[in-house]
């Protein structure tokens, strides 16, 4: 199963970047749970729960940054869990100011949806939390 969830993520990340927010999250569980690093740029929740949680934070990033985007860099299969290593980048709607910000995300499929998604600080933490929850 995680071939197709490595795919999934690939398809989602395209589907962000062409602008089709619901074709995206279509990824997602809809009890999903998102939990942010503290202090996030926007100063979005930390945790979100829920689909419409996810897409309102979503939607605050767009709002600010219409041309918002992620590069993916790196997928590393784990099982039920995909590391994801990527840069999203936007320019400010007001400021003009380009933005870029590094991110690694452990998300954990349950039946081909995203059931949560953890931002790490780093790729070795990530990789060191994905192992550790595999070896539970």
């Amino acid at each position: 199963m995680s071939h197709e969830n490595l795919d999934a993520l690939r398809r989602s990340n395209r589907a962000f970047n062409e602008g089709a927010l619901d074709r995206a999250l279509e990824i997602w569980d809809p009890e999903g749970v998102y939990y942010e690093l503290p202090g996030t740029p926007l100063d979005t929740a930390e945790v979100l729960e829920g689909l419409d949680q996810i897409r309102a934070s979503l939607l605050t990033y767009l709002e600010e940054f219409p041309d918002f985007h992620s590069e993916i860099d790196e997928l590393i299969d784990a099982d039920d869990k995909v590391v994801c290593v990527q840069r999203w980048t936007g320019t400010g709607r007001e400021s003009g100011l380009s933005v870029e910000l590094d991110e690694v995300i452990v998300f954990k499929f349950d039946n081909g949806k995203i059931i949560e998604g953890r931002v790490h600080r780093d790729r070795a933490s990530a990789l060191a939390a994905a192992e550790l929850e595999l070896d539970t």
